[in-house]
Parts: C-alpha cells; structure tokens; sequence
C-alpha cells in the first residue's frame, strides 16, 4: 500500500485534539478488534451454549435437517470474510496516518481504545459495504434507496435541466 502519502499524525500524536485523537485511535482499534470480537459475540458464545445442551438434544440439532454446526461454520467464513475487509481498513488507515501497528507502551497508544459503540460502528460500516458495493446487497440497496429515488425522479420530473439539481444528502460529506 506504499502509493498512500502518510498525513502528519505518526506515532507522536501529532493530532493536537485528544478527542480527535482518541476517535482516530479507536477507530483503528475497532477494526484492529473485529475478528476476534464478531466470533467471540456471534459463533463462540452460540457453540458454548449448543454444547451446554444435554447430548441428545445437541446431537439431533447437529443432524439433517437442522446443522447447526455448519451453519455455524458458514457464519465463521462470513465473519472472516468480513473481518479480512476490516484488516485492510486498518491497515490503509494506520499507513495513511504513519501510525505503527505494534503496540506501544508509552502514549500515544492505540491498541485497546475502542469501546462498545466503537466496535458497533466498525460492524456497522462493513455492513454498508456490504449493502452498497457488492452484488449480494442489491435487494437491500433497492430497499434502501429505491424509494428515495423514485421520490426524487417524481419531484423534478419536470426539469429541464437535470444536470443542474444538486441535493444535500446529510452525513455524506461535501
């Protein structure tokens, strides 16, 4: 990834804002964490509760038609898959920041940062990934924002200049 030009933070915290600071670090953090923390969350707890099961009844949920283990294992290829994305999101963003990957243990450090929300929002950006780059998410896109584009078709049908029609979409950026 050497074509990224490092922004001036480095490892010496040169974010002069300790909030910005501390929102860049968890934000790391996040997707530094999200493997281990979607299995732990979603497949490990599930098995642990699967094998608390008396015997028989486990054994049958493992049988045709149920396979809960393979389901299961279908789920952790997911997460992986998922969570090979969040590595590069880590990766371009500690590159990009000239930030180490080695935890430190001086400040500034990043490592162990993020807090619940944080780990929420990491979910929840893959998840719009998902949504709006791939081929699998199409129905949900069209769920998403087939109804706004038809309202917005419908509202300057009649202009002649369509080219011209800028809409404010908040939290979108510029």
């Amino acid at each position: 990834m050497s074509h990224l030009q490092p922004l001036s933070i480095g490892e010496s915290g040169g974010i002069p804002d300790p909030a910005e600071r501390r929102v860049l670090f968890a934000t790391l953090d996040s997707f530094r964490q999200y493997r281990r923390i979607a299995h732990l969350n979603v497949t490990h707890r599930r098995r642990q509760d699967f094998y608390a099961l008396p015997s028989t009844e486990w054994q049958l949920l493992s049988a045709q038609p149920f396979n809960f283990l393979s389901t299961l294992e279908k789920v952790d290829d997911a997460i992986d898959a998922n969570a090979d994305i969040a590595t590069e999101i880590l990766e371009t963003g500690l590159e990009l920041f000239g930030i180490s990957d080695e935890p430190r243990l001086e400040p500034p450090h990043w490592h162990g940062e993020a807090k619940g929300t944080d780990l929420d929002k990491a979910r929840s950006t893959i998840r719009l990934f998902y949504r709006d780059w791939s081929s699998e998410g199409i129905s949900e896109r069209e769920a998403s924002y087939g109804p706004v584009l038809q309202d917005i078709a419908a509202a300057f049908a009649n202009s002649p200049k369509k080219g011209d029609i800028q809409i404010l979409v908040p939290g979108a950026g510029e």
